[in-house]
Parts: structure tokens; sequence; C-alpha cells
């Protein structure tokens, strides 16, 4: 399976670590800020309760944590308490404190309170592993981006959905907030059953870990590939290929293929009720205008698939979704994809949008662009790339990076 992974970039936090801290207590993502204070320290073992300021403020605790009695008593306890005062501004940004009580941790909302738990967990884990005592401390924290994605890939291989529950459980720890699942034929489409792999994960399956998801905040969207990548159903619709001998893309001009995308889109929204996204794919198109379909409306390649863009966000928008399509495609139109990898001279000896400016009004303004470029964000046509998209309006994401193969990160 390859899992793509944005670690690199959303574990960015500009925080500072109190110096020789790090050598015992790794926590990831670092926090903001770590303040050393004067007062007694915390052995593991030193906290005997769990207590939240109302029931509903409790949110799912670490394994450590989880196992103290969820009642006040004698002794050093976790204290969590929801309060908008002198903590972050962001829902998912905390204050904890370690002193003579034991732990407090306050936020403003229950998920800064799950962030600020994952924390404790970490330095509580390093506290028992390696024999020492916590500081007093203070720990200020808060993501500096909102949105923490992974790419999860399963067209090549499904685990057990037992993986995946601690696969969850695993970003959750690090503070990943989203997957985006890129499905291809590992859900059991009910609609359009012909679609679904033998072994593929029943809606009622992925409701069940979208629910467990979303309690440890983690929000799952899914990416359901359209005009390109589409063997998976194309297979078995050869009446909308585009060419006949490739099941690579769907023909754009034919009304059935969006019966069939759309169905299979429904299928997976209910399938992961909690996201915000629908990923529609849309990258690595290499035939489309070749058909009689496609040639008779007079159209361009480029012009048939930003129709196609069109129709198939207007449906996530009605359906309460935020589309997101890769960017590649627009990219080779316009003779800048080939520039990713280039130096800041040789980028601007030829840097042109031209193409890309003419053609601003076939961008859905409802679409946020994800630069396709998994490797490096910070490229200089990348760079320019999203001042480009920013400069006119619309809405661009950077890729979740890719990673594959084994990662720390994930559950063997």
């Amino acid at each position: 399976m390859k899992i793509r992974l944005g670690l690199f970039l959303f574990f960015y936090f500009t925080g500072q670590f109190v110096y020789g801290l790090e050598q015992i207590f790794q926590i990831l993502p670092q926090p903001q800020s770590i303040e050393l204070r004067k007062g007694q320290a915390l052995q593991f073992g030193d906290l005997k309760f769990v207590v939240a300021d109302s029931d509903g403020s409790m949110p799912v605790l670490g394994r450590i944590v989880d196992g103290l009695p969820r009642a006040k008593c004698q002794g050093k306890g976790v204290y969590l308490k929801l309060s908008a005062l002198n903590v972050p501004d962001s829902p998912e940004g905390y204050v904890l404190e370690i002193n003579s009580k034991g732990v407090t941790i306050i936020a403003r909302a229950k998920a800064g309170l799950f962030y600020g738990c994952q924390t404790l967990e970490q330095l509580l884990e390093d506290s028992r592993d390696f024999g020492k005592e916590i500081p007093a401390m203070k720990i200020t924290d808060y993501p500096a981006i909102a949105f923490r994605a992974i790419h999860l890939d399963t067209k090549h291989h499904l685990d057990r959905m037992d993986y995946y529950y601690r696969m969850v459980d695993r970003l959750a720890r690090y503070k990943v907030n989203a997957i985006i699942w890129e499905l291809e034929d590992k859900l059991r489409f009910t609609r359009r059953p012909e679609v679904a792999a033998p072994n593929a994960i029943s809606k009622q399956e992925m409701q069940a870990l979208c629910r467990y998801a979303k309690e440890r905040n983690v929000e799952i969207s899914p990416l359901v590939q359209g005009l390109g990548h589409a063997g998976f159903i194309l297979k078995h619709h050869w009446e909308l290929r585009e060419n006949p001998a490739s099941d690579w893309e769907f023909c754009p001009s034919d009304p059935r293929t969006y019966e069939v995308q759309f169905d299979l889109y429904l299928d997976a929204l209910e399938a992961m009720p909690y996201g915000k996204y629908l990923h529609v794919g849309g990258d690595e198109i290499t035939a489309i205008g070749i058909d009689n379909r496609c040639k008779s409306t007079g159209k361009t390649a480029f012009e048939l698939q930003m129709i196609w863009l069109k129709k198939v966000c207007q449906f996530a928008v009605e359906h309460g979704r935020t589309p997101i399509f890769w960017d590649d495609m627009p990219l080779k139109y316009a003779g800048l994809w080939e520039l990713q990898e280039k130096s800041e001279e040789e980028v601007a000896k030829v840097w042109n949008t031209d193409k890309l400016d003419r053609a601003i009004g076939l961008f859905p303004k409802e679409c946020v662009y994800m630069r396709w470029k998994y490797e490096n964000e910070t490229t200089p046509a990348n760079k320019r790339l999203l001042k480009w998209y920013h400069d006119k309006g619309l809405k661009v994401m950077g890729a979740t990076g890719a990673s594959t193969g084994d990662s720390p990160f994930m559950p063997r």
C-alpha cells in the first residue's frame, strides 16, 4: 500500500524547546513554547485521577491517562477545563501546566483538550521509559496549519479494518487531523456494485471508522478518481471510454459519465459523512478530445477537462462538500509543469502565465486547487504558482507529501 504522508510539512510548529529538555522528552509535533517553572516535579505514577469541569468536556484519552479513575481523590490529578481565558485562539490550542496539584490542561474547545492530553501522554511515556521526573512547566501550543492531512492510497492493497483504527490512533497522537482517502474500488459501492473489489470496505464499516476518527479530531474525506485513473470503473463501462483501447479516461462529453461518477460520489459521501472535502482527482489526462462525442463539441482538450471540472465541482457544492482537484493538467496546458525543479534563475527566464490568465474564466471559484508537488513545496516555480492562484482569487492547497514504504508514524 502506498501512503502519501505530509508529516514533514504538517508537523511544522514554530516553537522552541527548553535547552536539555528535548534530550529526554520528545514531543511531536514540537509545541509552540515550553516554559520551565519552579516547583514540584511529576514522577511517573504520581497521577491518581483525571477529572473534567463538565461531563461533555472529557476527550478521548491516551492509554496511560485513560487508566486513571475519573473521580477526584487524594493525591495529584489531571484537571481538564474548557475556558476562553488565557488560552490560544485556535480551537485546537491548549495550555498544559505541571505543578504541585498535578496537571492542568485548559483549552477553549474539546479538540484542544484532546491535543493537550496527547502531549501529556508523550511526557508520561518518556518519564516512564527513561525513569525521569517531568519538571514543573507550562506548555502553550496551537497549530501553525489548520488542515494537517495525509493522503491514504489503497488502490493496490487493503489492510484489515483494525489496521485503519490503529492508524487513526497514531495520526491523532501526532496531531494530524485529516485523511484524504483515495478509495478506488476499495469501497463497496451500493449504487454501482460492479465497481467494488471483492474485499471492499462496506459503507457501514467506513462510517464506523469515520465516527471513531471524528472522536479523535481526525476528519476523513474521500478521493474518488474522476476523469482519469478510471480503470477500476471503465473496465466495467466500455461505453464511457474516451479511447476504446484504453480504460484510463472517461469521455467528458457523454452524459452517462456523470451518472456513474455522481453515483460513486454519493456512496463515498455517505460512507464518510463527517468530511469537509470531496477530492475529484482529475490528474494525468492523456487523450481527451479524440472521441467523436468530444470532437463534435468543437472544444479543445483543456476546455473539455475544465467543463468536466465545473460539473463535478457543482455536484460537490450541492452536496455540502468543498471540491479538491489536482492541478497538473492546467500547468501542462500552460507549459509550466516542467519548471517545478528548475532554479529561480531558470524559472525567471521563461515564466509566462499568459495561457492561464486567458483561461481564468474556466477555473471554478469554489474549487481548491491542490498543488501536485509532493516532494518540496518551496521550489521557485511552486512559490510562483501559489502566488498566481492567490492573486487570481482561487483557493490553493499544498499537496500532502509523499512517503512510500515504511514510516515511523504508521502502525506496522
